[in-house]
């Protein structure tokens, strides 16, 4: 892992640590490729496919609100 994406899964794992749930907005796509490369344990990565509908339904499915902790998700 570079630096660059060392920083940003930094980053990223403590906004999830205190938040549980992060939404990440990246319109133009440019970090596409890192969110694979990213090491963050413990933590569901979903991606949105253009319906929120369908997002909400793997959560769901998945039972990742189900627990009495806080889940782990980038979104």
């Amino acid at each position: 892992m570079n630096i660059l994406s060392e920083r940003l899964a930094n980053m990223i794992d403590k906004q999830i640590c205190d938040n549980g749930v992060v939404v990440w907005y990246d319109h133009d796509f440019v970090y596409k490729d890192a969110v694979h490369t990213l090491n963050l344990s413990n933590t569901t990565v979903l991606r949105y496919e253009g319906s929120f509908i369908r997002l909400r339904g793997e959560i769901d499915q998945k039972k990742l609100m189900d627990g009495e902790d806080p889940p782990r998700i980038l979104i």
